[in-house]
């Protein structure tokens, strides 16, 4: 699977517009692989704060990438330019899987997603309307960059059952929060490597730890180091990091068979 995406790319990419759409989710917009559609559920809250979801319907054999694919690959991102009322979307992401092939190592899904997104409304009592312009990438044996402009107005039909339940489920899709008994208990940089311990529920017979750079600190695949008997550790490769400044967070997901959580931890 060839991951390269040079910036001239982008003249290849499949461009996906249409004119907008006047209902709380868009049009179902298809490019090879995969089918994109934005919904958005009840109204703004009085802190302007919207759920919605991107979906992303993958055929068979096709992949799409998480919030941090590795060294390679496109992240799903959007961007809210041209919107009215809408300043700001943020992403959620369920738990990913790791894929192997001949160019290394990414963390992404090999099926269909749904990735919850709230919406920041600056007027939560006046009229909005998003015009979101979508890029990510899907993946079979190449990998296509994909934009898509999806537009909804959240105020149209804000009750349509099936888009609420839509959007719950994405929600509901997330990691649990780390919690004692299930979390990165120790992080410390050793030299270009980063040490993490983790603590897992009793029973877990498999483990893949996913970490989402950020601050100018970026991460090679976690390696789990020592023996079975001791504290169960991973070593993970320091690609970048940040010449110096404040702390910065950095998001993690474990997962242990059909249990997940994600969480943050801090590194200098």
């Amino acid at each position: 699977m060839n991951h390269t995406l040079p910036s001239t790319v982008f003249c290849l990419a499949a461009t996906l517009c249409a004119a907008p759409a006047f209902a709380s989710s868009s049009e179902a917009f298809h490019t090879d692989g995969a089918t994109i559609r934005l919904v958005t559920a009840g109204l703004a809250d009085a802190g302007g704060r919207l759920r919605g979801a991107l979906e992303i319907t993958l055929e068979p054999g096709w992949k799409t990438y998480w919030r941090d694919p590795g060294s390679s690959g496109v992240p799903p991102q959007i961007d809210l330019a041209g919107s009215l009322n809408v300043s700001g979307a943020s992403l959620d992401f369920p738990a990913p899987q790791w894929h192997r092939d001949d160019y290394g190592a990414w963390a992404g899904y090999d099926r269909s997603v749904s990735l919850p997104v709230t919406f920041s409304v600056d007027a939560p009592d006046r009229y909005s309307l998003i015009e979101a312009n979508v890029f990510l990438g899907v993946c079979d044996e190449v990998c296509v960059p994909v934009q898509a402009s999806l537009v909804v107005e959240p105020g149209s039909h804000p009750d349509d059952p099936g888009d609420i339940a839509t959007v719950a489920a994405a929600f509901g899709g997330l990691p649990e929060p780390a919690r004692d008994g299930f979390t990165v208990s120790k992080a410390e940089i050793d030299g270009v490597s980063l040490r993490l311990e983790i603590d897992v529920p009793e029973g877990s017979d498999t483990l893949d730890i996913f970490l989402a750079g950020a601050g100018g600190y970026f991460f090679g695949v976690p390696e789990r180091i020592g023996n079975r008997e001791g504290p169960v550790a991973y070593q993970v490769p320091i690609l970048g990091r940040p010449a110096g400044g404040d702390p910065v967070n950095i998001d993690f997901t474990l997962v242990a068979g059909a249990r997940s959580v994600s969480g943050t931890f801090e590194l200098p």
